[in-house]
């Protein structure tokens, strides 16, 4: 149990959803309940972490189906003198509303009290509508709690419960994202547990139940609410005042001061954060509100006597500024107050104010109130108009950076079961779209399919890859209503997805609700076992609830049978798993051109639960025998992967990565993410054909623990470094991708930070962060009492930690919400390793780590600077590259850029990392070392000579097929280093000479060079031989067009069972062995027809096709397109000719043109004649180029291989 949930007194941190459930400890709270949602739903996992005490004390937690039955619970609780508490997001306040209004309006019981926590998403980052809570809540008649500081969100917990059970009124207590994700040092109490708890229940007299109190039905509704408003309403203002929760700060002695603001919630502490940057705190009043609704008017009137204009402070639209304007004018009216100004979303002279859309930071705050703080002429108020003029000066200078991070958009989990219906369903549309498709296989016309969007993981479906699969959306559990609305009036085929949770929240509504209007409509279920988009909550669907305590699992497709019943237009319902791609495309397509209402049950564990659960099995495994004894990977051969990115744009999967090769960038397994599950296996592409041979199954079978090769080096000795110091705060800013240890290394930093005896404040951005998404986190510490937000103003960090160099990047970007870094202020240490985005992966955009670096030298301290690729480093020395996030902790404490002692950060470590604990303090130091003394990890980068090539295929020859054979390859490849090429160009001449004799023998190597040697006779050395450089590459990869035959072969090389010995730590002599499972589906042409099928091949089967080359002539029509396309490219190398510098140029385009044409079959084939035509074009300006390569809506990046050099990757590290 987390012991800082039973800490009685002194300083812990806290997270903002952790204080609220400290908070309830503190305070007698009886009952937690709710649904979760972005920004609060950790409220109910720290909940979980301290069950054990939830339990003892009779505290019950529990997560109803939706947040109207948590706000129901709430009133059935106070029928008893219960603290009940009711936690939803910002649009769950909508759909609670009518139980909220109900119980607000019953009241709560004598000693009772009901608080409903709202979180509002001011800066929309996780919820789909920028709603604002104050506005409901007031409309329902609940009073507005808004705490400011990460102390007042734990203390006011109580506050609310008293206020409730003072005046019998339901408390809206509202936090925002960076309140909630964000967390801070605080002063902890003892908690106090409830009298009345579910561990001595009693039997309540239900004749001493005051039932014209509790039942709401007119006529008593009307009398209630004069109650609410002229009683309670009352009642509360005064308990308000006794409390002191609204302050005016900063009084004047005498006199008015000529500005004064009114201010609450974070708002506040942007406000206090503004004047501390610009040398005016405690200057100025403050009028803080507490409670924002109902607002007591009498501290107003006080307030607006001290001050002569009036400034509201407040995120989003007008709540207080409108109360203000309201209360102003009735008190002038009546003579209470004089004539004073309100300034809020407008400023004086018409110019704007604080905006009414997205949320603020200190920054966009500093901007606002800059003219307005320069005009200040008062003695009393030292206004320093250079000080502001340079803050001011800095955040524009921030917005003018020449950069623009690469968009970075969330993607499914690797393992994720929505990844197989997205994909099947990703396919089918072309195909129902296609008039051959549909006559042959249903007999019916094309169909045009239309989705209907919902609430959850698949939400994620707006994005590419699988972007076509949601057409609108209306909110959750609303998808089939949504259809509703147009059935009637289209004949598409229309389909929902929805997720369990969804379907017990609200989504089984809308399928009766189809079932009973006969609606056309496709329901797929996505029956993952879990509340995942939230954090993995448990469903009405799984046998445990949030405690853990067994609770009856509900079967859906048992509650869809009966809500199907008999009938008459009978429902379709299926149940299966969706990873049996054939079987579950198959369902599919019959249901979808049903008419009525169809539901498929898409039955397939959440990935990150099954595969946490399988970890841990694994290392039960590891542990007992000290070993795993088998282990299942995929594995994707780079030379015959074609680099189509048919597998990346069918499953935008993060754990698909490019890595470069002799051959060009070629897609491969991120084995750090991928839990080969097969998804990218199953890709189909036109006719039903897979979509690539190169995808295999491979078994690592082992007898003891592989010996991992690391490197040593001596950490001993390290010095101490120079530890900057700082005047009052201290900003950092951690940059990174999903897995990466984002929030540890914020962790760490705030532990150690408050074990220094720094206020320390924090905030994590991390929704969507498992779904390789960006994530991030500010942390500051403070040396006074002072009160700031949590935010890092606009060129302020001092430190720019960068686990990802593109979100590093992205944390400067001018359109973003970051731009934290400047030459002035910032240090910067990155990881420069590159993480692929989706969109990079799919081909639509790149970025280059060495670009991005120069970015981050010219907007950060240059001389600070440090940046290096710390996973190759991590697994070079500690056999892993998950530790690259304390590597780079080393180099920041070494730099002298973290204000930490040793001791403090390694108890830290320790406080936040229990396993591994020893390798990551290892790396920890490896850091250190290498912050001062880099080049003990440095190497040498040698690319690949023609010499080595040569030397390392002649030996692969003469082992596998004799001396005559190397002999005639080394004659035809040695011509190649006596040419004026560069030296990449003549590296692959030499190995392109080694792959046309591996396809065809010596007399296809022969012509190839014949060919290479004829159009270097006719290029130009003062045009770079750039003509020959193409023809090098790519006549090579045309006249080896990958066949059965040759894809065996390369299946099967010496060279691939090398590689994958390596990449595996596989090592045969200590009793390992590789056991391969190749994905093939080998497609013969005989007599016309067409005969192709899967088939999962074996090492010797293959090895037998290889051999059968004669099946090239027995079978002429056989890869006929392949054939066409290779004479059409060696008349071109053969006829290249040019006149001037742009023609040229243009015969250079088409001897690229290859480059773009890759893929198996119906994929390559379109792209052949793209190529024709294009080509057509740019020699003889004939005809009307197509794009090769349709998928792509921009231009593609430029490969390395382009200009002449070689990828990092392919050269060799000495």
């Amino acid at each position: 149990m987390d012991p800082r949930f039973t800490q009685e007194k002194g300083i812990s941190i806290f997270t903002g959803n952790e204080l609220i459930v400290k908070g309830g400890l503190e305070s007698s709270m009886g009952l937690l309940t709710g649904y979760p949602g972005s920004p609060v739903a950790e409220v109910f996992d720290a909940a979980e972490r301290v069950k054990e005490l939830m339990s003892e004390k009779g505290i019950m937690v529990q997560i109803a189906n939706h947040e109207a039955l948590g706000a129901a619970r709430l009133n059935g609780s106070q029928m008893e003198p219960i603290r009940a508490m009711a936690v939803m997001k910002s649009v769950g306040a909508h759909v609670a509303s009518d139980g909220l209004a109900l119980g607000n309006m019953a009241g709560t019981a004598p000693g009772g009290a009901a608080v409903a926590v709202f979180g509002d998403d001011t800066w929309s980052e996780g919820t789909q509508v920028p709603a604002d809570s104050r506005f409901i809540a007031r409309h329902l008649y609940m009073p507005v709690l808004e705490p400011s500081t990460f102390q007042e969100i734990k203390d006011w917990i109580g506050v609310a419960f008293d206020l409730s059970e003072h005046t019998r009124l339901y408390l809206a207590y509202l936090i925002t994202s960076n309140q909630a994700d964000g967390g801070g040092t605080v002063q902890v109490n003892e908690n106090r547990f409830p009298d009345r708890n579910t561990n001595e229940p009693l039997e309540i007299s239900s004749r001493s139940i005051p039932v014209d109190d509790r039942v709401i039905i007119p006529p008593h509704t009307a009398a209630k609410e004069h109650e609410v408003l002229h009683e309670r309403f009352p009642d509360l203002i005064r308990r308000v005042r006794e409390l002191g929760l609204n302050q005016i700060l900063y009084p004047t002695a005498s006199g008015k001061k000529p500005i004064g603001f009114v201010t609450s919630s974070l708002a506040y502490c942007y406000l206090e954060h503004v004047l501390n940057l610009v040398g005016l705190s405690k200057t100025i009043p403050i009028l803080k509100y507490g409670m924002t609704y109902p607002m007591d008017r009498q501290i107003l009137g006080n307030f607006v006597e001290q001050v002569e204009e009036v400034y509201v402070v407040e995120e989003k639209r007008g709540f207080l500024e409108e109360q203000i304007n309201a209360a102003l004018f009735e008190m002038q009216r009546d003579g209470n107050v004089g004539e004073v100004k309100v300034w809020g979303k407008q400023f004086p002279g018409g110019s704007p104010g604080f905006p009414q859309s997205k949320g603020m930071n200190p920054s966009i705050m500093l901007q606002v109130l800059a003219p307005v703080l320069k005009a200040i002429e008062d003695r009393t108020i030292p206004v320093d108009q250079g000080r502001i003029d340079n803050e001011v000066a800095l955040s524009q200078a921030t917005s003018a950076y020449a950069l623009k991070a690469a968009v970075r958009t969330p993607s499914f989990c690797p393992g994720c079961p929505h990844r197989d219906s997205a994909s099947v369903l990703n396919r089918m549309i072309d195909d129902f779209e296609d008039e051959s498709y549909m006559k042959n296989e249903h007999g019916s016309e094309p169909v045009d399919l239309v989705f209907h969007g919902d609430i959850g993981c698949y939400s994620l479906l707006k994005y590419r890859p699988f972007n076509r699969l949601m057409h609108n959306l209306s909110g959750m559990g609303l998808g089939g209503g949504t259809g509703a609305g147009i059935d009637p009036f289209i004949t598409n085929k229309q389909l929902v997805f929805m997720g369990d949770s969804t379907f017990f929240h609200s989504g089984m509504a809308a399928i009766s609700d189809s079932i009973k209007h006969g609606q056309d409509i496709a329901y797929v279920i996505l029956d993952n076992k879990t509340t995942a988009m939230t954090g993995h909550q448990p469903t009405p669907g799984v046998d445990v609830d949030i405690m853990g305590r067994p609770t009856f699992a509900q079967d859906i497709e048992q509650v869809i049978r009966g809500m199907a019943g008999s009938a008459p237009d009978k429902v379709y319902i299926a149940r299966m798993d969706p990873s049996d791609r054939e079987t579950y495309r198959k369902t599919l397509e019959e249901a979808l051109l049903r008419n009525g209402v169809k539901i498929i049950v898409a039955d397939k564990e959440c990935g990150i639960t099954y595969h946490r659960r399988a970890k841990l099995e694994q290392k039960a495994v590891a542990k007992a025998a000290g070993y795993i004894p088998e282990e299942t990977f995929i594995n994707i051969t780079p030379e015959v992967c074609e680099y189509c990115l048919e597998c990346t744009r069918g499953t935008g999967c993060s754990g698909l990565t490019v890595e470069g090769t002799i051959h060009g960038p070629k897609i491969a397994t991120d084995l750090s993410l991928c839990v080969a599950d097969g998804a990218c296996t199953k890709l189909t592409v036109a006719n039903g054909d897979k979509t690539c041979p190169s995808f295999e199954e491979i078994v690592v079978k082992r007898k003891q623990a592989p010996q991992t090769q690391t490197e040593n080096i001596d950490l001993t000795g390290l010095p101490d470094p120079e530890v900057k110091d700082f005047d009052d705060t201290w900003y950092a800013y951690i940059a990174g991708v999903g897995g990466m240890g984002i929030n540890t290394i914020s962790a760490i930093l705030s532990v150690a930070g408050a074990r220094q005896g720094y206020t320390v404040r924090f905030t994590n951005k991390k929704g969507l962060a498992i779904r390789n998404g960006a994530v991030y986190s500010h942390v500051s510490f403070t040396k006074g009492d002072g009160v700031i937000s949590q935010l890092t103003p606009y060129g302020h960090a001092n430190l720019l930690f960068g686990l990802d160099i593109l979100e590093a990047v992205r944390g400067l970007d001018p359109e973003g919400y970051g731009r934290v870094a400047s030459p002035e202020h910032t240090t910067a240490v990155v990881e420069t390793g590159k993480r692929h985005t989706i969109r990079t992966l799919t081909g639509e955009e790149d970025f280059d780590p060495l670009e991005l670096e120069e970015l981050l030298k010219q907007y950060t301290n240059p001389d600070t600077y440090f940046g290096m690729d710390l996973g190759e480093i991590s697994e070079r020395f500690l056999g892993n590259k998950i530790y690259a996030n304390s590597i780079l902790l080393g180099v920041a404490y070494q730099r002298g850029a973290l204000p930490l002692t040793l001791e403090n950060i390694h108890w830290a470590v320790r406080q936040n990392i229990r396993k591994d604990l020893d390798s990551n303090l290892k790396a920890f130091d490896l850091g250190r070392k290498i912050a001062f003394e880099p080049s003990v990890v440095e190497k040498e980068i040698v690319p690949i000579s023609h010499s080595e090539i040569l030397k390392e295929k002649s030996g692969i020859l003469d082992r596998s097929r004799g001396k005559q054979i190397v002999e005639a390859y080394v004659r035809i490849a040695q011509w190649g280093a006596t040419t004026a090429m560069s030296e990449a160009d003549k590296a692959r001449y030499a190995q392109g000479v080694y792959d046309v004799f591996q396809w065809g023998g010596e007399a296809n190597a022969i012509e190839y060079g014949s060919l290479i040697a004829s159009i270097y006779t006719r290029d130009s050395a003062d045009l770079h031989y750039r003509a020959t450089g193409a023809a090098v590459q790519y006549l090579a990869r045309v006249m080896t067009y990958k066949d059965e035959i040759y894809v065996a072969h390369l299946l099967t090389s010496e060279e691939k069972k090398k590689r994958d010995q390596e990449r595996y730590l596989v090592d045969p002599k200590r009793g390992d062995r590789i056991a391969y499972r190749h994905l093939t589906r080998p497609h013969f042409q005989i007599l016309g027809y067409h005969m192709k099928f899967d088939i999962k091949t074996r090492d010797w089967m293959l090895k037998v096709m290889a051999k059968m080359k004669f099946l090239r002539k027995l079978l002429p029509a056989w890869h006929r397109e392949e054939k066409n396309f290779r004479n059409w490219y060696m008349s071109l190398v053969s006829g290249f000719r040019y006149g001037d510098v742009d023609e040229y140029e243009n015969y250079v385009r088409v001897l690229e043109l290859p480059n773009e044409v890759r893929g198996y079959r119906e994929v390559i084939w379109p792209k052949m004649e793209a190529a024709y035509k294009m080509s057509e074009f740019l020699l003889n300006g004939g005809g009307e180029p197509e794009p090769i390569d349709t998928y792509l809506t921009i231009e593609p990046a430029q490969s390395s291989q382009q200009d002449g050099r070689l990828p990092q990757s392919v050269a060799r590290a000495q």
